[in-house]
């Protein structure tokens, strides 16, 4: 009898931890960019990672920089994402098909009215035409400030360094602007960065080889050695796309094109960024992909299998399965797999804070009610 009343009395707990694991698991990724938010406002007086003109413009929040930033990279991303909502283009080409990673992105932007979009999307567009610079024999879009980076040489890019993903990807959006509104600059600066995203990486582009293959960089910093660079996975993906788009609309000869070695080289290498079948790495230089990195990856390898040759095999099929089965575990799986960060470490803390408020609570009301 007093056995059965103990076990009685610690049910409550247990439905506590049950609640609180559950919570913690299906909606961990929104709890980890609460908690992003929560350390920014700590750190930087701002409950937000990043703020908007009325361009729609990003300017970045970080508790890594001490003054707020602007990334080059989410002057495309938002440029690219104004594009599409205010033209609306249903379109399966690569330059104007919508994005089916984009769910994975953390930051919405602000709504704004179809006038508001066309003029965000011009203005992020007239941005790249006014701000790309020649940087050691190459065109790119520098970034003005240092960024630390565990496992790259010297745990940190010191600036000035740039980004093959950024460079890239700005492609898609200067071809859509020329596209959408005629202007020929738009066309030669994409011209430019074609050019300077295959250039080999030690002579001032941002390719490289991962295993005899070609890859495009997301992080160059030209301070570093060019053979022990970062091989980040979501930024060859993108960079990819927008090479791609550049070889498309202007019809460049097959035999010609970059695009295939580059799907062939990540559908190559794209195991070398598994987990124990279960999580994705970021990159190859030790960091495991956080929560939002590994949704964007699976996201990615979904949109690969659909439309590319190279990923319609059993094992990168299989491989697409597990991650997507961790995706729907996601807080439990990031728990087991995720960077060790203070992220990490804050996430953990109001997982067991959860259960230790909501228990003390309990005991309370239940010692009150005696």
């Amino acid at each position: 009898m007093k056995k059965t009343k103990n076990i009685i009395k610690i049910i409550p707990y247990i439905i506590i931890i049950t609640i609180v694991s559950y919570t913690f698991n299906q909606y961990a990724y929104e709890l980890d960019e609460f908690n992003s938010n929560v350390r920014n406002l700590v750190m930087k007086g701002k409950f937000t990672q990043r703020d908007f003109n009325s361009n729609g413009f990003p300017l970045s929040h970080s508790p890594r920089i001490p003054e707020p930033f602007l990334s080059p990279f989410y002057v495309v991303h938002y440029g690219i994402i104004y594009s599409s909502l205010s033209l609306e283009k249903d379109n399966t080409n690569i330059l104007w098909r919508p994005d089916s990673s984009l769910s994975g992105w953390n930051v919405p932007p602000p709504k704004f009215n179809k006038e508001e979009l066309i003029s965000n999307f011009k203005f992020s567009a007239d941005w790249l035409l006014n701000n790309i610079k020649l940087f050691h024999g190459e065109n790119h879009y520098l970034y003005n400030f240092d960024w630390p980076y565990k496992g790259y040489e010297n745990n940190k890019l010191s600036a000035p360094w740039w980004s093959g993903l950024t460079d890239a990807y700005a492609i898609t959006l200067l071809l859509r602007a020329y596209d959408n509104f005629g202007d020929d600059k738009y066309l030669l600066t994409s011209h430019l960065l074609y050019k300077s995203s295959l250039a080999p990486a030690n002579q001032g582009g941002s390719l490289t080889i991962l295993d005899n293959m070609p890859w495009i960089e997301e992080y160059v910093d030209p301070k570093a050695s060019s053979d022990k660079l970062a091989f980040v996975l979501n930024g060859m993906i993108y960079s990819t796309y927008g090479i791609e788009s550049f070889e498309n609309y202007l019809n460049i000869d097959k035999s010609k094109r970059m695009s295939e070695s580059l799907y062939k080289s990540i559908s190559s290498n794209i195991f070398k960024f598994d987990i124990k079948n279960e999580w994705s790495s970021y990159d190859l230089v030790g960091n495991p992909a956080n929560m939002k990195y590994h949704r964007i990856h699976t996201l990615l390898l979904k949109d690969l299998i659909d439309r590319n040759q190279h990923f319609k095999n059993k094992e990168i099929i299989n491989l697409y399965n597990n991650w997507n089965r961790s995706v729907s575990n996601i807080g439990y799986y990031y728990i087991k797999h995720g960077p060790i960060s203070w992220a990490y470490y804050h996430f953990i803390t109001m997982y067991l804070l959860s259960i230790l408020v909501l228990s003390i609570i309990y005991f309370f009301i239940r010692k009150n009610a005696k």
